[in-house]
């Protein structure tokens, strides 16, 4: 069994300590771009991946794949894909990549959609919600399966 904390769209504000200590616990981190400079020790997490977003200018790759119990997840910030309008060329990258799972940021609005064989995930945005409270993603992949949850955030805390 894996864990994945996954983020986006912080715009320099730093996580709080509570979202600091799921991320320690977490198997892996995905940062999902928008606010690179204010990830700080995350960094150094052993499973810490980043995206670099359209407000990001740190060497970051624009995406990059990982692998977590033998599922294939892509990460990207999603605007090269147009993510605002639609999410069928995102979708059609990760089954390119051989990926059953998406996880991208840039529209600040937590999402889970099943598109053909993949799962794309937005984690919303943590510092500016498109509406409601900050979110991030919770994921469980155990055998073969992966479970999602998106986890509103008290937005002091």
């Amino acid at each position: 069994m894996k864990t994945i904390f996954a983020f986006s769209d912080t715009h320099e504000k730093p996580l709080s300590p509570a979202l600091v200590s799921v991320a320690e616990e977490s198997d892996f981190v995905f940062f999902l771009g928008d606010g690179a400079r204010g990830i700080g020790d995350l960094a150094l997490h052993k499973g810490f991946y980043g995206v670099k977003g359209n407000c990001d200018f740190l060497p970051l790759p624009e995406e990059t794949v990982v692998e977590a119990e033998g599922m294939k997840i892509l990460l990207t910030h999603g605007h090269r894909y147009g993510v605002k309008t639609d999410l069928l060329s995102l979708a059609l990258r990760a089954e390119e990549l051989g990926c059953r799972l998406a996880y991208f940021g840039h529209t600040h609005t937590p999402e889970i959609v099943e598109h053909g064989a993949v799962t794309l995930i937005n984690p919303g945005s943590l510092s500016h919600p498109t509406f409601g409270q900050p979110t991030y993603a919770y994921t469980v992949i155990e055998k073969g399966k992966a479970y999602h949850k998106l986890v509103p955030v008290h937005p002091l805390g």
